[in-house]
């Protein structure tokens, strides 16, 4: 076995350490082992016994990655070390969509317009009385979400994007564009009702990439939002 490992090693010049599972093709072929079975399991198996029986000198390639319930067997080149890849653990489809919002372009603005206002806003604010249709079931109304809610200058701010020409659309897609455009129309309603001041901002009016996405100048984009406040700033 120790002959066959020093062999792969030799024909494999660019890598200084392997799983186990990676030599089990040479091994067969090499007689070692009849087949492979579970990637590498045959190896493992025989590695198990060894360190069982503290005999694991008998293969100096090996190394044990031990964790608190399970040992990772490699093989490792003669004269190198085992440098384990940093492992970067998976984000939850929660978290990253949290991500995605707090990264977005909408909160990007309304971070500047936080600080023009010198307030924060109550970012997907809701009201009791602002709510969609009923429910599939008939049962229950969800509430609709407004992009920002100024308490202090009594100022709503949603977000909008240049929209796709209605016609080109399929009709599940016209569908969505259609009840968008009527929970708008019911936001701006309430909003008004209220005595609030509602302001629509289309991302268009800023610079903004190939895709629609904003460039982020800074400098520029406070620009634009506080000629769009300047009713709500104070000189």
């Amino acid at each position: 076995m120790n002959e066959a490992i020093a062999q792969y090693f030799n024909e494999n010049t660019t890598v200084d350490w392997i799983p186990v599972k990676t030599i089990m093709p040479a091994l067969v072929e090499a007689g070692v082992f009849l087949k492979d079975v579970k990637k590498g399991f045959p190896l493992r198996k025989v590695l198990r016994k060894l360190d069982k029986q503290s005999q694991l000198a008998k293969i100096p390639a090996v190394h044990a990655e031990r964790k608190k319930e399970n040992t990772y067997w490699y093989l490792v080149r003669e004269g190198k070390e085992y440098t384990p890849k940093e492992v970067i653990p998976e984000i939850s489809k929660k978290a990253q969509h949290i991500l995605d919002i707090k990264n977005s372009d909408e909160n990007y603005l309304l971070d500047v317009c936080d600080e023009l206002l010198a307030q924060k806003a109550s970012r997907k604010h809701t009201f009791d009385t602002l709510v969609g249709n009923l429910h599939k079931r008939g049962k229950g109304r969800t509430k609709l979400p407004l992009d920002a809610y100024y308490k202090d200058s009594k100022l709503v701010i949603e977000f909008f994007q240049k929209e796709k020409n209605f016609e080109d659309l399929d009709e599940k897609e016209q569908a969505r564009v259609t009840q968008i455009k009527y929970y708008d129309e019911l936001k701006k309603e309430a909003v008004l009702n209220k005595r609030f001041r509602y302001m629509k901002i289309n991302f268009a009016q800023f610079e903004c990439d190939e895709n629609g996405k904003l460039i982020r100048n800074t400098e520029n984009d406070t620009t634009v939002l506080k000629e769009m406040l300047k009713d709500f700033l104070e000189n």
